[in-house]
């Protein structure tokens, strides 16, 4: 008997017994029990048990007489009947599974560590938009073409804030530039690079290189404190950026300055942020 075939249907809810009376039913058409018993070598009280189990589950049909006889059911049948079976326990099983699983209220905040890791990062969860959007940056913006023309295909709108020297191309994408050029970039060790990045009010993403890192540190999280705080953020900046272009002036001076630690981390620059183009 082919020991393969038996181990396939045991795997498949039949115990060793049961896999060798069907085998032995198909090749036979009709036996009764105690044929069974003597062609598979086993106790005629194990080979009933059997038959009464795949009888119940209708993998046999029992052809009443003076000797019971029992006859196997088509495989095509008999397949059809245990994927059916297997998709409504899975189904069954998913529903029962969540009702179990604690629904998590409290979004994690997730650390990554990499240029190269986050921009991937940032590319899946781009890929998750249905409705806006918005990013602060100073990365080159080509990097995101592929997942901008699936979100520009999708209707999402998407909102970029710069204060680097970048162009939008051919990106379908709204681009906001305010770019700082009243420094002596010289005398600067270091600028920052920077990615910020809110999906739909449900992702964000928050990363940037600094004195102490080569390569980008940060977070991503869906929390929704943080998507305000990162979405109120960039609107800001953009505020900003068009009262700046619609007074003809720059807006930040030393009356509406706090005098705080903030302003004073890099006296050389006047706005809150230092981006510089990463192929520079």
């Amino acid at each position: 008997m082919n020991d393969n075939l038996i181990k396939t249907l045991e795997q498949l809810n039949f115990n060793k017994i049961e896999a060798k009376v069907y085998i032995v039913l198909l090749q036979h058409n009709e036996l009764n029990g105690s044929q069974i018993a003597k062609i598979i070598n086993s106790s005629r009280s194990s080979v009933y048990l059997a038959l009464n189990n795949l009888y119940n589950r209708g993998i046999v049909y029992l052809i009443p007489g003076d000797t019971n006889m029992y006859r196997a059911e088509n495989p095509d049948s008999l397949i059809q009947k245990m994927k059916a079976s297997f998709e409504e326990t899975t189904s069954t099983l998913k529903d029962e599974l969540l009702q179990l699983k604690k629904e998590d209220t409290d979004k994690k905040y997730y650390n990554l560590n990499g240029t190269k890791n986050f921009i991937n990062k940032a590319k899946e969860l781009l890929l998750y938009a249905e409705k806006e959007v918005y990013i602060n940056t100073c990365l080159d913006l080509q990097i995101f073409k592929e997942e901008f023309d699936v979100l520009s295909k999708r209707g999402v709108r998407i909102i970029v804030f710069t204060y680097a020297n970048i162009t939008k191309g051919n990106l379908p994408i709204e681009l906001y530039k305010h770019e700082i050029r009243d420094y002596d970039e010289t005398k600067v060790k270091k600028t920052e690079i920077r990615l910020m990045m809110v999906i739909d009010f449900n992702h964000t993403l928050i990363c940037s290189t600094n004195d102490e890192n080569v390569e980008m540190t940060g977070t991503f999280t869906e929390n929704q404190l943080l998507a305000n705080i990162v979405a109120e953020h960039i609107h800001h900046d953009i505020y900003l950026l068009k009262l700046k272009e619609k007074h003809k002036k720059e807006l930040i001076d030393d009356d509406i300055k706090l005098n705080s630690l903030l302003e004073k981390r890099d006296d050389k620059i006047s706005l809150e942020y230092k981006c510089k183009d990463m192929g520079e």
